[in-house]
């Protein structure tokens, strides 16, 4: 059941999202940041919030090599999968290049517009 408004438009749904919730996320997701690997509060974390409320959160897990580095939005939209919590509605950024893709088709995949939820000179924006 969907924890939160939507409106439908071209056949796709965007969730109103209030904003306690975004600033909700954004501290989760400023938490997350001691759980980067191999060292607390190197690297980038993020949460994700589902249309049931839930939230996951993701730290960046990184390689030596970069290569096999995990972004922390690849760890949360898998967290959240792993969870059987597919209908992601938002997360935390801003992100880079290859993670905004990844959040694109994970949009095109659900149906649902993904909003990115960050603040920018104090004020919450998405």
């Amino acid at each position: 059941m969907n924890k939160f408004n939507f409106t439908t438009i071209n056949g796709r749904k965007l969730y109103e999202i209030p904003d306690d919730v975004c600033q909700s996320l954004l501290s989760k997701g400023n938490t997350a940041l001691a759980q980067c690997y191999p060292n607390a509060s190197e690297g980038f974390a993020v949460a994700v919030l589902t249309a049931n409320g839930n939230v996951y959160t993701g730290a960046s897990y990184k390689s030596e090599t970069y290569t096999l580095t995990m972004h922390s939005e690849a760890v949360a939209l898998a967290h959240a999968a792993q969870h059987g919590d597919k209908e992601i509605i938002a997360i935390t950024g801003p992100n880079c290049h290859i993670c905004k893709q990844l959040i694109w088709e994970s949009s095109l995949n659900s149906g649902i517009e993904i909003i990115v939820i960050m603040k920018d000179r104090g004020k919450n924006i998405h």
